[in-house]
């Protein structure tokens, strides 16, 4: 059909493709969330309602049995009890300890500050194994580094990662170790992401120190310290496991081992893979709650507008 003089046909323009392409570009990513997390999750959840050695093709359907047994040991409440201590020493070390030097490097001249920023943030791209072989020579009983100074100080050796007493703090500072630096540095950009305007609306109020931080600074911090916080409980039990298995293995007489080395060691080195399963399921069931706890937190949180 011929067009009209001076014309030309309407082209349409933002139109969105309603075809099978959006799907086709989606569905790499969708291949590897259903091959490594929903599946995995899945069969975690399936395994452990069964009896099986990892090994065996042959799975006995045990029902809550696993669950039952990990509920009526005291092993798993010691667990939860000394996983609950890995997240109290991170939430002094990686939470309240990041907090207070980005508060002090806002009190220094930025140059200063870089150089801090550096200095801290520096164990962060080192890898834990290698940093856990570093602090495993720290505590060596004859000729580590803490017993070294000790003996300078004329103070007796300590056996740091075969007293019971002092194993658990020692690990759990290889991981603040760790991290220290990263959680500093997200303290940091929460509180220079502060508006002035607000700080200096306080001061003129009459808000300085103390008052000013309790008062304004803390509030508006709220959000990134909730981030923050979230953060810290996770790492605390998921990075503890490499500086667990190089340093202590979970001894003395399991007093290092939190609840993820105790999945690894019953699935992997007992071959108790139902009963690692479920104790996977009731961690991240705990996990889940912790995180909907956070989020209702957070939606109650401090909120400002520039």
């Amino acid at each position: 059909m011929a067009l009209a003089a001076g014309k030309s046909p309407a082209i349409r323009r933002g139109q969105p493709n309603k075809g099978l392409t959006p799907y086709l570009y989606l569905a790499p990513a969708l291949l590897v969330l259903l091959l490594f997390v929903y599946y995995p999750l899945l069969s975690t959840f399936y395994i452990s309602f069964h009896e099986w050695n990892l090994v065996s093709t042959k799975r006995t359907w045990v029902g809550l049995e696993n669950y039952h047994t990990l509920l009526t040991n005291p092993d798993f409440g010691r667990l939860l009890v000394q996983s609950g201590m890995y997240v109290l020493l991170a939430l002094l070390g990686n939470f309240l300890l990041p907090v207070g030097l980005a508060l002090l490097t806002l009190q220094v001249r930025e140059r200063e500050g870089e150089v801090y920023q550096s200095l801290l943030f520096a164990p962060t791209v080192v890898a834990v194994s290698v940093g856990s072989l570093v602090w495993l020579w720290f505590y060596l009983p004859a000729g580590g580094v803490f017993n070294g100074l000790l003996s300078h100080l004329g103070l007796p050796p300590q056996t740091w990662l075969s007293n019971a007493a002092t194993a658990l703090p020692a690990v759990s500072l290889v991981a603040v170790w760790k991290f220290l630096g990263f959680h500093y540095l997200i303290a940091l950009a929460g509180l220079r992401a502060i508006p002035r305007d607000l700080l200096e609306a306080a001061r003129v109020d009459g808000a300085y120190g103390v008052v000013l931080l309790l008062r304004v600074v803390l509030p508006l911090f709220g959000p990134s310290a909730l981030f923050l916080f979230l953060s810290t409980v996770i790492q605390a039990l998921e990075y503890a496991f490499i500086p667990i298995e190089v340093l202590t293995v979970g001894g003395p007489f399991g007093s290092t081992s939190n609840l993820m080395y105790a999945v690894y060691q019953d699935g992997f080195k007992f071959f108790r893979a139902g009963l690692a399963s479920a104790q996977a399921v009731l961690m991240m069931a705990l996990f889940a709650g912790f995180i909907l706890w956070q989020f209702r937190l957070l939606e109650q949180g401090v909120r400002y507008e520039r």
